[in-house]
């Protein structure tokens, strides 16, 4: 299959014996995710797709699907911000992200790291509580929205003699 890459060579193995499900729209979104930046709603891949292909591109109802054949696969981590929508992500086989949210523009950006792993374990330990996952999502102002905020903020204070 050409949409196998070096991040996702475990495609293959999830796919034998899902040759049914995996269809030619579930194979167009898919390539559509991998070229696409940030984490994508089905509805921003259906607009994508619809944009590039014009005819040819499936439908809202085929997007949504392929999707959750992707996040059962273990391919698609699924992510749902404030917001409610749910969003999607490309991942490996057990890896997970958390992600830094910025309020002012929407910018998201990827923790490289797991920093829960480590609290998990010792809960799991502490509490005899097996923790099957975890989601981490920091809402704040990235770096630009940051900087512009400081900067559009008038000095208020007003010297008087």
């Amino acid at each position: 299959m050409h949409i196998i890459t070096r991040n996702h060579k475990h495609l293959a193995d999830r796919l034998v014996g899902r040759r049914k499900q995996f269809t030619k729209g579930c194979r167009i979104v898919l390539e559509a995710l991998k070229n696409t930046q940030g984490t994508p709603s089905a509805q921003d891949i259906a607009l994508q797709l619809k944009n590039s292909l014009s005819n040819q591109a499936p439908g809202l109802t085929t997007v949504y699907r392929s999707l959750e054949l992707l996040a059962r696969l273990g391919i698609v981590q699924v992510v749902t911000f404030r917001d409610g929508e749910r969003r999607y992500e490309l991942i490996s086989p057990g890896e997970h992200f958390h992600h830094l949210i910025c309020e002012q523009c929407g910018k998201t950006t990827r923790i490289s790291a797991c920093i829960i792993d480590g609290l998990a374990q010792s809960i799991s330990t502490e509490y005899s509580f097996m923790v099957k996952s975890h989601v981490l999502e920091l809402y704040g102002l990235c770096k630009q929205c940051n900087d512009s905020t400081n900067n559009a903020i008038p000095n208020l204070l007003v010297e008087v003699s």
